[in-house]
């Protein structure tokens, strides 16, 4: 496929006349149509307006080289964010813990003194 053949396969994707693709560009239809049989090839200033207008790269109007799949980058600040995401998890993680660990020694502490009451009065629950 050719700068032509994908300029025409653009323009009918997005269901445009010749007319229309050439009143958004700014040429005449016969501009257009020269384009697409391979009479002329369109300015560069034209080919970064198409690649606007159909939201594709000048590379793969000039090239048909598509797009690399965009992988999911992380700016700093998505970085950051997730950082202190896990530190605010860490920091509830261990606050539950130590709430946990006062509890079992508050029960541990009663379990005690109820004991010493009991061994001091001499009442053993049986």
């Amino acid at each position: 496929m050719n700068v032509a053949d994908r300029i025409q396969a653009l323009r009918k994707q997005h269901g445009m006349s010749q007319e229309q693709l050439a009143d958004a560009v700014g040429v005449s239809r016969q501009a257009v149509s020269k384009w697409e049989s391979e009479q002329a090839s369109p300015d560069l200033d034209k080919v970064v307006i198409m690649s606007d207008l159909f939201d594709v790269t000048t590379d793969y109007i000039l090239k048909g080289i598509e797009p690399a799949e965009v992988q999911d980058h992380k700016t700093m600040a998505d970085v950051i964010d997730e950082k202190v995401l896990t530190e605010k998890n860490g920091s509830r993680l261990k606050t539950v813990f130590k709430v946990a660990l006062i509890i079992a020694a508050a029960f541990v502490a009663i379990d005690a003194l109820v004991m010493l009451i009991c061994l001091l009065t001499g009442n053993f629950p049986v």
